[in-house]
């Protein structure tokens, strides 16, 4: 029996995860459903060292339009990588695994395919936000703007890309400023934005890794770094 091609692939990193991706893997292939658009959810084992793997695999044997991918460890940057050269579909989203989807959160997005090719979401209100996440929540866009011209009010949130264009790119970055580095570069090839309302949904166990300084470093650093980067991409381009 042949199946529509995929509007919309859903791309899931998964490292030792062994507690939510179930629960996570089903809730997301659920709430696709209710939306009635044609769909392939995209699963990167990203070294996972518990019993994330054998579940994952489970998983793409029982549901339709589940598929896996096992690698060693990339981190968030890699693994996102890893599982758009496996995406299929017009649009792909990187979804975290620690994160369950419902229909209404995932409606904003869903509804708004085809007016972009760059769907951004905007967070309403930041939950189980410290009060050093939520500086930094402040500090970080007007950061981006400063160094990149980029004018977005979310740019660390769910985002819906337009396959093509963002696999023609060359990301240098992993982990978080990857997801800054995107949204520079596709916006540098006069790709299309448009800033949606949304919801956020918080992880149903542990801790996320932004919350840790050490991460909040890194981040910066590799922004940074990007940034040098960028601008010497810019300077050449212009004697060129």
């Amino acid at each position: 029996m042949d199946h529509p091609s995929p509007v919309l692939s859903v791309i899931i990193p998964v490292y030792n995860e062994e507690r939510l991706v179930k629960a996570s893997v089903e809730a997301m292939h659920a709430s696709l459903l209710a939306r009635a658009i044609p769909f392939e959810i995209v699963l990167v084992n990203d070294g996972s060292k518990d019993a994330s793997p054998v579940l994952m695999d489970q998983l793409a044997a029982r549901l339709e339009g589940v598929r896996v991918r096992h690698q060693q460890n990339q981190g968030i940057g890699g693994a996102f990588r890893t599982g758009l050269t496996e995406a299929r579909g017009e649009y792909c989203m990187l979804w975290p695994a620690d994160m369950l989807a419902t229909k209404e959160g995932l409606a904003p997005y869903t509804d708004s395919l085809g007016r972009a090719d760059v769907i951004v979401g905007c967070r309403r209100q930041r939950l189980a936000y410290n009060w050093l996440m939520r500086i930094n929540a402040r500090i970080y866009p007007l950061l981006i703007r400063l160094l990149f011209g980029l004018r977005l009010r979310d740019v660390n949130w769910i985002c819906v890309y337009r396959r093509a264009p963002l696999a023609a790119l060359t990301l240098t970055q992993s982990g978080i400023p990857m997801l800054a580095e995107m949204l520079v570069r596709l916006r540098d090839r006069q790709a299309s934005f448009l800033e949606i309302e949304v919801d956020m949904q918080v992880r149903t166990a542990g801790k996320p890794s932004a919350a840790r300084l050490v991460v909040m470093r890194r981040t910066l650093l590799g922004l940074l770094r990007f940034w040098l980067l960028w601008r010497r991409e810019q300077k050449s381009a212009t004697h060129t």
